[in-house]
């Protein structure tokens, strides 16, 4: 088995530089912004995860198939997909959950929130995830 290491700068804003992405292509999204998209989003959502105090990052790569952070919680393991936009397939989550069994799937996107138990996939908008996992309360259903 291959041992591969992902890097990620500890700082959005310093990948931005050594990248020489001017601060206005990001918000206006034109052409030049959209190549780097994904590796910003993948690189905020580790920041995230770090911040939170979730302990070392790992993730999953099986042929064509990449699972960009793997979290193991109380004896689980929890695959988790980051995605620059709404869209998106979720290929290689469904290859791992195929291989492994999981409680469910999650992606980390531009969408809103929601839990979709009966397809076992958890979405989280990008700002939420230094709070994964979200569990509900008992009661009326909250957060």
């Amino acid at each position: 088995m291959d041992n591969r290491i992902k890097l990620y700068i500890f700082d959005v804003g310093i990948l931005g530089a050594l990248a020489h992405i001017p601060p206005k292509s990001i918000y206006l999204e034109n052409d030049f912004f959209s190549t780097y998209k994904g590796a910003f989003c993948e690189n905020y959502v580790a920041q995230e995860f770090i911040y939170s105090g979730s302990g070392q990052l790992y993730s999953w790569m099986s042929n064509t198939a990449e699972v960009e952070f793997t979290r193991e919680i109380d004896g689980q393991v929890y695959p988790i997909e980051v995605k620059a936009g709404q869209s998106g397939k979720l290929k290689s989550l469904n290859v791992f959950a195929a291989k492994y069994p999981v409680p469910y799937r999650t992606r980390i996107s531009a969408r809103n929130l929601e839990f979709n138990e009966q397809s076992k996939i958890h979405n989280y908008p990008l700002y939420l995830s230094y709070r994964f996992p979200l569990t509900p309360t008992s009661g009326a259903g909250e957060w």
